[in-house]
């Protein structure tokens, strides 16, 4: 069976550890002095004072020993010079940082140890702590005051340390490869096996076991990520937002606000494709710049499952085929909308280009009576923007945070009418997609309208 060697700092806890591991406190001063066998608690105490006489076997009875007993960690407190003795794969150093010299003066003197071996601790203590950080063997350093030998135990933060250089150099590759570490000091431009060499040297000090937490973490990210990448269809969040906006746009998915709920408004979106199987409806209790974003979030959910690239080819086919001009209101052979009848327009009406201008300018719009909510009447008038039409009304919008919405997806469409002098040279480059007559007229007075007539005039003189 696999033994470890925890060589431990004085004071760290070594003599009260109780652990599910079987571990054996190896006090060297047991083995370098010829104590007898009833001489209770720690050799420290005043009462071992008394005993000078030195076992001249030492240092070889106590490397006998801990090689022979039947232990899973020995605790070993021999100088450290002796500690080239053991495998290094096999050894470990735990020392406090010297920041805790007051911390560990305190608990010699709780434990009951002798005045001079507290006066000579506190002589040399730093010398002590940059001795193991020197030494070339592989350490662990406690930074807390709270921290025992007992925690790191229990907590599996020792045996996590306890990594062979094979397991060290992979473990430090995937953590440089994924940005876990980053290298610094003496470890930069080092490779992962130059690393874990140095680990063992001592010439480099790390928390394996914080390394090792912080790359499960990262990898079971990046796993979370590889899937919501797929059920994105390898789009990122904000691409495939801005898919379904466009979706919802140009009319391969269906928008409507009503009551989603019992008592509860919200916007429903449908995708209906040739496939009968690819039907998919979302519910989002948000406002219209939102809706979006909440769909995105539902599909990496996977609440509903949804085939990602059916939904977007249903949008780019849509989009191909987006409607380019429409019917005016004049020429519809739709009714204005009264106090009870008349046309109501929706979101298809929008699609097909039926009376955009009536419908922005709020012609078409349901009452109480037919509809349960204004936000959808809303709706369908942004919807007429969104497409890029009648933008000489974007301002007779309902609302402040809507005209902005549709000011900003235009514009990252290649529309600009974000100030007044970009709204009208729109105008003027765009009369027959205006919705207010003055603006449309403008068609008539332009260069190649004037040249249709005279050909028409010219035809008919034949």
């Amino acid at each position: 069976m696999k033994k470890y060697y925890i060589w431990g700092f004085p004071g760290i806890g070594k003599s009260s550890v109780n652990s599910r591991f079987r571990i054996v406190d190896a006090d060297c001063e047991r083995f370098k002095f010829v104590l007898p066998e009833d001489l209770a608690g720690s050799p420290h105490l005043q009462k071992g004072m008394a005993y000078t006489q030195r076992d001249p076997s030492y240092p070889n009875n106590y490397f006998d020993y801990i090689r022979s007993v039947d232990a899973d960690i020995v605790l070993l407190n021999c100088h450290i010079s002796l500690l080239e003795h053991l495998d290094g794969e096999d050894l470990l150093l735990v020392y406090p940082s010297a920041a805790l010299k007051q911390e560990y003066l305190e608990r010699y003197a709780l434990r009951g140890d002798n005045q001079t071996y507290i006066h000579c601790m506190e002589t040399a203590f730093d010398e002590m702590v940059a001795a193991v950080q020197n030494s070339p063997h592989r350490k662990y350093q406690i930074n807390s005051p709270c921290v025992y030998l007992q925690n790191l135990i229990e907590g599996g933060v020792i045996m996590e340390q306890f990594t062979t250089k094979k397991e060290l150099a992979d473990l430090l590759g995937d953590c440089i490869r994924l940005g876990v570490y980053t290298q610094e000091g003496p470890a930069v431009g080092k490779t992962p096996d130059e690393l874990a060499q140095m680990l063992f040297d001592g010439g480099l000090s790390l928390d394996i076991a914080a390394l090792k937490h912080e790359l499960a973490g990262k990898k079971a990210e990046l796993e979370r990520e590889s899937l919501l990448n797929e059920r994105r269809g390898g789009l990122s969040h904000e691409e495939l937002s801005g898919r379904i906006m466009e979706g919802i746009v140009n009319g391969a998915l269906n928008i409507r606000h009503d009551e989603a709920a019992p008592y509860s408004f919200g916007y429903e979106v449908s995708f209906r494709s040739a496939d009968p199987k690819a039907a998919y409806r979302w519910t989002c209790f948000c406002s219209l710049p939102n809706v979006a974003e909440q769909i995105t979030q539902q599909i990496e959910k996977a609440t509903p499952q949804v085939d990602i690239d059916l939904l977007l080819a249903g949008i780019a086919q849509a989009e191909r085929h987006k409607i380019r001009s429409f019917v005016p209101e004049k020429d519809s052979g739709l009714e204005r909308r009264g106090q009870y009848t008349g046309h109501v327009a929706n979101v298809r009406d929008v699609h097909r280009g039926i009376a955009l201008d009536g419908i922005i300018l709020g012609h078409f719009q349901g009452d109480y009576s037919s509809i349960t909510t204004g936000t959808e009447n809303d709706t369908v008038r942004a919807m007429v923007a969104l497409k890029g039409f009648c933008l000489d009304c974007v301002h007779k919008l309902p609302s402040r945070p809507l005209i902005e919405f549709v000011i900003g997806y235009l514009k990252d469409h290649d529309t600009d009418i974000s100030t007044p002098e970009k709204l009208n040279a729109w105008i003027r480059a765009n009369p027959d997609k205006c919705a207010l007559p003055e603006n449309r007229e403008r068609m008539a007075s332009r260069p190649e309208a004037r040249r249709n007539r005279k050909k028409q005039h010219e035809r008919g003189g034949r």
